[in-house]
């Protein structure tokens, strides 16, 4: 009986050493093709040409070669991909973003909506909070902000490496559509957060403004970091209150955990999180309850779009 953990270690051996051949090793046999590698080096041209390359953008050029170096490779990035397209776009935007919104930028009345269906005692629960703040809930929202990405990529890994393979594309797909709604919103419906309103009023919108951290300055501070300055620093979606994605991509990623017995473990740890960011997106200021309904609205909306083309897609691959 002792000698049987060691046993059990030396059974699972091999298929983890077979794992690492399939992502270390090149394929000796795969056929090279050079058009995924060829658009991510384009990818890296435009932005050069355009203005503002740095160092993410030839990262995300450079993923290309992933399709050329073996099979487990090519895979990922084939399931993946729609996060990176998702990614492109949201950073493309800082190329049109102000042209679009000029004039037609909601400032007053999301305040006033929000005030008049969730306010308490005539104010906002942002202005509440405001008032009303603890280190704690700094540091738990703001560590929510930081990894609200990360939990669904995390999650999507995990059935990567599963072998749930169909379960990926979901998430990709949804993450995608989810995201490309809300980027419609923002220049069909530019509104300004709640920080905005703090700083500036409710007279017409600044379009001289940049992202700003807002309250989540003060997970900062308590820690000497300045995570949010520099991420906040690179974006451009100044007016994009409206839906809270922040708040969608944890309830899509809860969603597909009920689904799918491989993320049986983290059903409820995924609800928890969901939770805590829809407190995280209004307590640190960026969001309005309004935006944090919306932000359901739209991830129920973009998963179930999704599942219905997968199930018109099911009979024909079949």
């Amino acid at each position: 009986m002792p000698e049987l953990p060691g046993e059990l270690e030396r059974a699972q051996a091999p298929s983890w050493r077979g794992a690492a051949r399939e992502w270390l090793l090149p394929s000796r046999t795969m056929r090279r093709r050079l058009g995924p590698f060829a658009l991510g080096l384009a990818y890296i041209a435009a932005v050069g040409l355009l203005g503002g390359l740095r160092g993410d953008h030839v990262a995300v050029g450079l993923l290309g070669l992933l399709d050329l170096y073996n099979e487990r490779s090519r895979l990922f990035l084939r399931r993946f991909f729609p996060f990176i397209l998702t990614g492109v776009l949201f950073d493309s935007m800082r190329y049109f973003y102000w042209q679009g919104i000029a004039g037609r930028v909601h400032v007053a009345e999301p305040y006033l909506f929000e005030r008049a269906w969730f306010g308490v005692g005539g104010r906002t629960l942002n202005e509440l909070f405001l008032e009303h703040h603890a280190p704690a809930l700094d540091l738990a929202c703001g560590f929510a902000y930081l990894v609200y990405v990360g939990e669904y990529l995390g999650l999507a890994f995990v059935l990567f490496w599963r072998g749930r393979l169909d379960a990926v594309t979901t998430f990709a797909r949804s993450f995608l559509i989810v995201n490309v709604m809300g980027y419609v919103t923002y220049f069909v419906y530019a509104a300004a957060p709640p920080w905005y309103v703090t700083q500036y009023g409710l007279g017409p919108a600044r379009l001289d403004v940049r992202p700003a951290a807002a309250a989540a300055h003060r997970f900062d501070a308590l820690l000497g970091t300045r995570f949010f300055d520099e991420m906040y620093g690179r974006g451009v979606d100044v007016f994009g209150a409206y839906p809270s994605l922040h708040v969608a991509y944890p309830l899509i990623a809860a969603i597909l955990a009920f689904r799918l017995p491989e993320l049986r473990w983290a059903r409820w740890p995924a609800v928890a999180f969901f939770l805590l960011m829809c407190l995280s997106a209004v307590y640190l200021q960026h969001h309005y309850v309004t935006d944090v309904v919306l932000g359901i609205a739209y991830a129920v909306a973009a998963l179930a779009a999704v599942s219905a083309w997968e199930r018109r897609r099911a009979p024909a691959a079949g």
